[in-house]
């Protein structure tokens, strides 16, 4: 109910907003703040960074919020444009600035209290995990922080995410599979396996969600990270394990062909000599 009043409201703020409204500007502004700080952060892993690019991507909700069509659609909008303010700054950089997992509350943004024992962890093994998770998000490509920013934190579809990222659905699909399967084998060289997958995300959420946001922090669920068999093959594809699947395979269907080529060609051979035989018989009758 509570999910579903903010979205009411932040609609009604948008309606409003658009037809000039500068308190529901305001407002709208103060209540997306810290939701979408989350999502820039989660992709730069750079505060100063992140600033700015909040900004700037407010500064453009405001100037062009008017020529939103459908509130409805507000948040795949504004995502959408974070997303490429984020995306134009890393065109053709190889490295990026990231600050260090202690580094996360000193300026009181993030609360290390949101690290509570409800995974069953005590208390160092959470913040090692945590750790891990960090390191492990921050080798990640800024795609790859992004589709799981928006699937397992903001919770988002397959179809809003390819809004978002402006792909197709099976492209998104194939990334976060991608991105899951990247982001499984960095834990695994911290010692963590893939069972520890799920709660990692969901630390890694609520270390990277500011106090002010705190409220629209999810669970990270297990069906968060289904993304369907024909995705997990074409993503598949990309990988070792992937590329001898489709070895085997081709391998597979061609013995299958050459097979079924024998059974014609003898099926043929076996047609020809009946022919042959019933021609000689009714020849000589």
């Amino acid at each position: 109910m509570g999910k579903r009043f903010d979205y009411l409201k932040i609609v009604g703020l948008v309606t409003r907003a658009r037809q000039g409204d500068q308190q529901s500007m305001a407002k709208l502004t103060e209540l997306v703040e810290g939701r979408l700080y989350a999502y820039i952060y989660r992709l730069t892993l750079d505060a100063d960074l992140t600033g700015d690019l909040l900004q700037e991507t407010l500064l453009d909700m405001v100037r062009t919020v008017k020529d939103l069509k459908n509130p409805e659609a507000f948040w795949f909008w504004l995502f959408r444009t974070a997303w490429g303010k984020v995306h134009h700054f890393y065109r053709g950089r190889r490295r990026r600035r990231t600050i260090p997992f202690s580094a996360l509350t000193e300026d009181g943004i993030f609360e290390p209290e949101s690290l509570t024992d409800s995974d069953g962890f005590d208390e160092v093994a959470r913040k090692e995990l945590s750790e891990a998770a960090f390191e492990a998000m921050e080798r990640l490509s800024v795609d790859h922080r992004s589709i799981l920013a928006l699937r397992c934190f903001e919770q988002m579809q397959y179809a809003e995410i390819a809004e978002v990222m402006e792909c197709s659905e099976l492209r998104a699909r194939v990334l976060f599979y991608r991105a899951k399967m990247a982001l499984r084998k960095r834990l695994a060289r911290g010692g963590f396996g893939k069972a520890y997958l799920l709660v990692a995300l969901g630390l890694f959420g609520l270390v990277t969600t500011p106090a002010k946001a705190a409220s629209t922090a999810g669970t990270v669920t297990a069906a968060s990270l289904e993304v369907g068999a024909i995705g997990a093959v074409i993503g598949a594809l990309g990988s070792k394990l992937g590329v001898a699947v489709a070895t085997a395979v081709t391998a597979a269907v061609v013995a299958i062909t050459i097979k079924h080529l024998l059974y014609v060609l003898a099926g043929f051979i076996i047609f020809l000599f009946a022919f042959s035989f019933i021609c000689l018989v009714k020849f000589y009758e």
